[in-house]
């Protein structure tokens, strides 16, 4: 039998020639396909059937992450991150509830309750009340007045000492004309001072205000707006005297959602300004160019505040922020304030005077 040059002799023995032993050496696993419809076939055959990989990639996000994240990874540095996988919508779904919005809100304004809780204290409102009381005595006096300005030991003129009883008397007849106003909630209007024998407690409630969230608003994940207002005023003052206490909070939450957020927070940044985003939500966040505090950092110099979901499910709702009592104030309280502060008015009135007769009838 004859051999052709390059044809080889089964070696003795019977056994098969080394190069029929020799099998193909399996592909490295970043070269075949792991799973799905093209298992085992090469991954650039994803690049031609590319809806299929960016359905992969949603729809199997889960699971790639999970048992195959090497795929995952090279799905990602071909077609970018998915715009919805399961964790995302789930992390969206929570918005549902408005507990949960709530609890964001209270996270990105932790100062919120303090400040709530400061706006109807007691305190709070004599301090409002004794802003407003040297304008009110003021416009008590600009028509009354001295012939000449009194020298120390001179003698208070018996029709001054008359006048400033009179102008007390008028503060205390206005106690029962402060309000509290709460718009949008049952108490609407109270007075601050309750009348003779009135001992009911009254509540601000529902304090802070949540309108349902919505979904995909003009590029944003979800959107929904908060406020709370609270004023006490002197009720059927002109409209542009100023309130004792004016509190009023407005928020408009303009939410980007990432339910995974590594090194490519700087893109999500970008996107995040020019969608007109203001609150970050991240589910889960691992990133080797910058530590979490860096990374709130960087968003807060954008105006952009960042919360995990894991420090939203554990934040406090204080009181405060669903029901607030509004607290009765005393007139002994109210009419200390004003005889300190005419006494003070008073004081450095005489010392000036105006020149002019009291006006009749004061």
């Amino acid at each position: 039998m004859q051999h052709g040059l390059f044809d080889a002799e089964a070696p003795s023995g019977g056994k098969p020639a080394p190069a029929q032993a020799r099998r193909k050496a399996p592909a490295p696993a970043l070269e075949l396909i792991p799973y799905g419809k093209y298992k085992d076939q090469p991954l650039s055959l994803l690049l031609v059937h590319a809806e299929y990989a960016l359905w992969l990639m949603g729809a199997r996000h889960a699971h790639l992450r999970r048992h195959h994240p090497q795929l995952l990874q090279w799905l990602h540095k071909h077609f970018g991150p998915p715009a919805s996988t399961p964790e995302q919508n789930r992390l969206q779904n929570r918005f549902l509830h408005n507990d949960f919005c709530l609890r964001l809100l209270l996270r990105v304004n932790p100062e919120l309750p303090a400040q709530l809780a400061a706006a109807l204290s007691p305190d709070a409102l004599v301090r409002g009340w004794q802003s407003r009381l040297p304008a009110r005595i003021a416009l008590r006096y600009q028509d009354y007045g001295l012939h000449e300005p009194l020298e120390e030991g001179d003698p208070v003129p018996e029709q001054h000492l008359r006048h400033k009883a009179r102008v007390l008397q008028a503060l205390e007849r206005e106690l029962p004309r402060l309000v509290v106003e709460c718009p949008g909630t049952p108490l609407d209007v109270m007075p601050a001072v309750a009348p003779q024998g009135e001992v009911a407690e009254r509540w601000w409630e529902p304090v802070l205000q949540l309108e349902p969230a919505c979904f995909e608003v003009d590029g944003a994940h979800v959107q929904f707006n908060a406020h709370a207002q609270c004023r006490v005023r002197v009720d059927g003052e002109a409209p542009g005297e100023s309130a004792l206490v004016d509190f009023e909070f407005r928020d408009e939450l303009r939410i980007e959602l990432r339910a995974h957020l590594g090194d490519d927070y700087p893109s999500v940044l970008r996107t995040m300004r020019a969608k007109r985003c203001n609150v970050l939500l991240i589910g889960q966040f691992e990133a080797d160019g910058a530590c979490w505090e860096e990374l709130v950092e960087i968003y807060a110099r954008r105006g952009i505040r960042v919360a995990l979901l894991d420090e939203v499910l554990v934040t406090a709702v204080p009181t405060a922020v669903r029901k607030l009592k509004v607290p009765v104030l005393e007139p002994a309280a109210l009419l200390d304030a004003a005889r300190e502060e005419l006494e003070r008015f008073d004081a450095d009135w005489l010392t000036r005077g105006r020149g002019l007769q009291a006006r009749p009838g004061m």
